[in-house]
């Protein structure tokens, strides 16, 4: 689950989001004191107050945001694992930052700036809409969960934000020397001469001696140690475990096909080619070639093109993106070219070779789909009343399996390990809702009675039978796996002592083609790499390897699929940096707008030192759910 949350927390907006609250919370906690936990103040800069509704709120609107980016509910364990609570707090805490300051400094803005820029804000208006629309603002805010006012003291905040860092730090600029090195980092370019040893360069391999495979399989026993095996017994009850089609009448399906007997269908469908012509009198003269006995065919071939070339596919007039083509197309009779038609994208000829007439699958066909739907539609109202007659079954002391014969069900039983493997590590089939019984049945104590799991329309019920723990294996039992495993770490042992060689002949002096002829190798070239473009043959660990020295440089590093790569710059190309064009620009922008964000952000933090804070610690560990919320 933190895993998901992660991956969406390094998603774009997520990391712009995180950035922003990073920013913001320097200087959080600096001078910070506990606060009193009869009040709603969260937290206070100077004489501006945090309040516990603010943080709520934010706290709240944040959490939405990013459980739609990782695709499930952000619990309140996720948001402390990546520290939510007091980024957020950090962010109302830079905000209060703002506003004693600007109170200080006398910055403002007036009510009628104030909703001018409002007005003004393209993102307040339906899409397409020359101007500002109040019923549209006021869904905007409630879909939010804004108040208006609340919007309006959250623009005010901005603006003001806006305001202190445009005179702080606006109009940054940075040395031009700083930009010229920043252009040379990033569009540096080497030409690289290398080669890639295979394990074929050390094999072959002998067998490890036994007194040599027992040290080694003593020092790497952890990694072929047996898993915990348990025995589980599983009941359950669904609609498909409890379905009977059997009982499910001809009549019932009929009724049903007739009801639902479009899905079964499927539209016409045609083979349309299509000849496009540049102008409109070319696909005049074209068809005049038509009319006077030139074939469709012929044309194709006048244009250059094969028959696959004008090929559209077989489409049904709603997959015809083009309306003007598909209503000519499927106006056509088979094989008989049209007249030239004006199309989105000019004008073209069209000729119809396949034509799929609209048809609908007979109730035979589909019966015993239907038979089965019906079935398992008609047990889900039976699943709830059988849990309660189950529940009080076992209650009363009956076992799973007479439970199962009582309402002529299957147990299923088996002898996994955690991740679903049996005893032959391979996967065991047949049980329910696998993932959520495995991580239930191993939390469950041997024995134990255990409360049925809530599926998808049903239930399952389940006992841990016997438990297995895991332990070490003798190496006996798992000796031709450990010979295995010891000949390829012993095969990577050998290549990287022979890649190391080579490279120490090549910082002798010895040239890369003479090394490759003596492991009958070849040298490759990967040309005008750079630090972002990269190369497929290095990888990015070669490209890194590369980069770090100057010519002539060389590196022996690991490969894909356990090769290994000698290395040696060949060539370092600095190209010049334009002047007020292109990158350059870009990197000025972007160093600048780096170096303004941190001044601003320094500022910010000696501003909540100077005007003092404090964090009403209780109260947030009472709101975020931890004794400790840092």
């Amino acid at each position: 689950m933190l895993d998901s949350m992660r991956r969406g927390a390094n998603t774009l907006p997520a990391k712009i989001f995180l950035g922003l609250l990073t920013l913001s919370f320097i200087g959080w906690g600096v001078g910070s004191r506990l606060g009193a936990s009869h009040t709603d103040t969260l937290a206070t800069v100077g004489d501006t107050k945090v309040t516990l509704g603010e943080f709520q709120l934010a706290y709240q609107r944040q959490s939405q945001t990013l459980a739609r980016q990782i695709g499930q509910a952000m619990t309140p364990d996720m948001a402390r694992a990546i520290g939510l609570p007091q980024k957020i707090l950090g962010s109302l805490m830079a905000d209060a930052a703002v506003a004693d300051v600007a109170a200080t400094t006398h910055l403002g803005v007036s009510d009628e700036r104030l909703a001018q820029g409002i007005a003004d804000d393209p993102q307040l208006r339906p899409p397409g809409a020359p101007s500002f629309n109040r019923a549209y603002f006021t869904e905007l805010l409630n879909q939010s969960g804004f108040s208006e006012s609340m919007f309006i003291a959250q623009r005010r905040t901005g603006e003001l934000r806006w305001q202190l860092s445009s005179g702080l730090v606006g109009g940054m600029t940075v040395p031009k020397t700083l930009v010229s090195a920043l252009y040379r980092y990033q569009n540096e370019a080497r030409d690289i001469r290398y080669l890639t040893l295979a394990r074929a360069q050390v094999e072959p391999i002998e067998k490890p001696a036994d007194d040599v495979l027992a040290k080694w399989y003593e020092e790497n026993k952890a990694k072929f140690r047996a898993p915990e095996f348990r025995t589980i017994e599983t009941l359950a009850v669904t609609p498909d475990a409890i379905a009977d089609p059997s009982a499910v009448t001809d009549e019932s399906v009929a009724r049903e096909y007739e009801r639902t007997k479009d899905q079964y269908g499927a539209p016409e469908q045609r083979r349309i080619q299509q000849l496009f012509y540049a102008t409109p009198e070319e696909a005049a003269a074209a068809n005049e070639k038509l009319k006077g006995g030139a074939s469709f065919d012929q044309l194709i071939a006048d244009a250059g093109s094969k028959p696959e070339d004008v090929d559209l596919g077989l489409l049904s007039r709603d997959k015809v993106l083009d309306p003007a083509v598909a209503e000519a197309a499927f106006g056509l009779s088979l094989n008989v070219p049209s007249e030239p038609i004006k199309s989105s994208f000019g004008t073209v000829l069209l000729r119809v070779t396949e034509i799929e007439p609209a048809h609908t699958k007979a109730l035979a066909e589909v019966a015993p789909d239907i038979r089965k739907a019906l079935a398992a539609k008609a047990a889900e109202r039976s699943v709830l009343e059988m849990h309660d007659e189950i529940e009080d079954a076992l209650a009363g002391g009956a076992t799973l399996q007479e439970v199962a014969n009582r309402f002529k069900l299957k147990v299923v039983t088996a002898e996994v390990d955690p991740e679903g493997n049996g005893t032959d590590s391979q996967p065991v089939a047949g049980l329910p809702d696998q993932a959520d019984l495995l991580k239930a049945a191993f939390a469950a104590d041997e024995g134990s009675e255990n409360d049925p799991l809530s599926v998808s329309h049903g239930f399952v019920w389940y006992n841990v039978v016997k438990v297995v723990p895991g332990r070490d294996r003798a190496l006996d039992e798992v000796k031709d796996l450990a010979v295995v495993a010891w000949t390829d770490d012993e095969a990577q042992i050998r290549l990287t002592a022979k890649a190391d060689e080579m490279a120490k002949a090549l910082k002798a002096g010895t040239s890369i083609d003479d090394l490759a002829k003596s492991a009958m190798v070849e040298v490759e070239t990967a040309s005008g790499v750079t630090r972002k473009a990269g190369d497929a043959g290095l990888g990015q660990e070669g490209v890194i390897a590369a980069f770090a020295g100057p010519k002539g440089h060389v590196a022996a590093i690991p490969g894909l699929d356990g090769t290994r790569i000698v290395l040696t710059v060949a060539n370092v190309v600095n190209p010049p940096m334009p002047e007020g064009a292109g990158d350059s620009v870009v990197i000025a922008d972007q160093a600048a707008s780096e170096v303004a964000n941190d001044l601003y952000a320094q500022y910010l933090g000696a501003a909540q030192e100077e005007l003092g804070t404090t964090v009403n610690q209780s109260l947030l560990n009472a709101v975020i759910g931890t004794s400790n919320a840092n």
